[in-house]
């Protein structure tokens, strides 16, 4: 039986939905504001985002964000103690942040106060991190500035996925929340002018975060998956992991169109015939049927493409219908 929170949890994304599906299977917020759908397909049609159909599902009392003069008025009827976010997608002003008695708690996929802002999770792969986790924190004004509740870490392999380090971490965030909430919504805040935020008459301590180890992340743009033949095989590796599905990585192909790729796996040099070691760096080639390309520092296999207005297959697949495009 599900123990209704006087909580409204706000989140727009696939990374809220993981954390509120953890959330659920104690808990039940009393609202969820979710942003408004985006124009999809030929006659874009609105159509609204993953956490609203999700809420639908579930019987959750969800609203669509119009403004924040409107949600004041939402806050007024509910009075909720807290709330919660979970990638939201939108900056909460302070006067909103004000209305919650014990504040606004944030799920946020990264160890801060390390990769804050918009993309901790492709950052992690980019970078080529050996780990992260998920952290709890309340939010003041600044963006993922506030003290720490509770942290926890993962291990990373080195070969996950952007969707996958996303479900990973939103479950482990669901799990973190669900851990400290009700020790939470018993804690007293206590605000001075010159001194942080604390926490009285209850279990949780709030943590400071060192800011002289802040890093912050940037908004990735569609260009940001353009892949140089200047950087590395692993560079390519962690951007192919890191900006799919989207932004996608690409490459053009004679300065023209645009072919994607999604996955790409190295070769053993030794076992190579000369001609293909002769190739020089950009240039495809065809070995055992697979479509490769020669890369900085590697001879790859491109195992995933897709040429711009066709449909996504196979490398074989590819070089079966565009060969003339690539090898003459």
């Amino acid at each position: 039986m599900r123990k209704t929170l006087n909580i409204i949890f706000f989140g727009s994304s696939e990374f809220s939905v993981y954390v509120l599906k953890e959330f659920l299977k104690k808990y039940k917020p009393v609202l969820v504001l979710t942003l408004k759908g985006k124009p999809k397909g030929r006659g874009l049609k609105i159509e609204p985002n993953i956490v609203f159909n999700f809420c639908l599902k579930e019987k959750l009392n969800v609203i669509e964000f119009g403004s924040w003069e409107k949600f004041k008025e939402d806050i007024r009827l509910i009075k909720p103690e807290c709330g919660v976010i979970a990638g939201f997608g939108k900056i909460i002003p302070q006067e909103i942040i004000n209305l919650f008695p014990k504040g606004i708690l944030n799920v946020h996929p990264s160890l801060l106060p390390k990769y804050r802002g918009p993309n901790p999770i492709r950052e992690v792969i980019l970078q080529g991190e050996k780990e992260t986790g998920a952290t709890l924190f309340l939010i003041d004004e600044l963006v993922d500035h506030g003290p720490i509740i509770k942290q926890e870490k993962i291990g990373l392999k080195g070969d996950e996925t952007y969707l996958e380090l996303e479900e990973k971490l939103g479950k482990l965030g669901g799990q973190i929340l669900n851990s400290v909430i009700e020790d939470y919504l018993k804690c007293e805040l206590i605000r001075t002018e010159h001194e942080p935020i604390r926490t009285k008459n209850c279990k949780i301590q709030l943590i400071p975060q060192d800011e002289a180890l802040a890093t912050y992340t940037k908004k990735i743009t569609k260009e940001d998956g353009l892949l140089s033949f200047e950087e590395s095989y692993e560079i390519w590796q962690r951007k192919i992991r890191a900006l799919n599905p989207w932004p996608g990585t690409y490459i053009r192909i004679r300065d023209l169109q645009i072919l994607k790729i999604f996955k790409i796996k190295k070769l053993d040099e030794k076992n190579l015939p000369q001609e293909i070691l002769k190739k020089d760096v950009g240039e495809f080639f065809e070995i055992k049927n697979d479509l490769g390309l020669r890369l900085k520092d590697a001879f790859s296999i491109l195992e995933e493409v897709q040429l711009e207005g066709r449909k996504r297959m196979s490398g074989r697949e590819f070089l079966n219908g565009f060969r003339r495009l690539i090898l003459v």
